[in-house]
């Protein structure tokens, strides 16, 4: 058997994706003020997924300054999707909409600024693919409406599950015969923070099949 690479951190870090001067300057401006972003590594992950998926319609719960917000808006423009962004700070969800407008996106792309959790309590919209990052204690209370949202075989990626606050929504969603999902404690440069979880789950249905 092959040995594993010589400090494997240093060797992923130099395999981090090259990125625009718009993200670029984003990712400073997340340094400079302390605002977590998920980086290029899970920002390509995302972009990889909801390019992969053809996912037509996508929600975004937390968005920030609309980092990720960019990378599922890039899919949408190659797919023909929609995303959907909601964020509660108001001058967070402004700077985001005017990062998407930068990136040439916003026909793409809706920011509402907004209370995810009671938005999302209120919708019977039905969407293919769920992100959700925003306050980790909420990630449970979500749950239930990412399940109803979210249609059968639709993907459901929960970001920073390494916290303490979303232990409960692991439990909850490893236990839930509605899902198929996998948790992911992982190394992901740029990433706030470098070492954390993802998770990444599938909506089950009466036309999928759990071995």
């Amino acid at each position: 058997m092959s040995e594993i690479i010589a400090h494997p951190e240093t060797y992923f870090r130099n395999l981090v994706p090259e990125r625009s001067d718009l993200l670029l300057a984003l990712e400073e401006e997340a340094r400079r003020e302390d605002i977590p972003i998920v980086g290029p590594l899970v920002g390509e992950l995302l972009y990889i997924l909801a390019r992969a998926t053809g996912a037509q319609k996508i929600l975004e719960l937390g968005t920030a300054t609309g980092y990720s917000a960019i990378f599922l808006a890039q899919a949408c423009a190659e797919t023909g999707g929609r995303l959907t962004a909601l964020e509660w700070d108001d001058a967070m969800a402004r700077r985001a909409a005017a990062n998407l407008e930068k990136a040439g996106l916003s026909a793409w792309a809706d920011v509402k600024c907004v209370n995810a959790l009671e938005t999302i309590a209120a919708s019977t919209e039905h969407f293919d693919f769920i992100f959700m990052d925003i306050e980790k204690e909420d990630y449970l209370p979500a749950l239930a409406h990412c399940a109803r949202l979210l249609r059968p075989g639709g993907l459901l990626l929960a970001d920073n599950v390494a916290f303490a606050d979303a232990a409960p929504f692991n439990r909850a969603l490893h236990e839930d015969p509605a899902w198929r999902e996998v948790s992911l404690f992982a190394f992901l440069p740029e990433h706030s923070p470098e070492h954390d979880g993802l998770c990444l789950a599938v909506r089950m249905g009466a036309d999928t099949f759990k071995g």
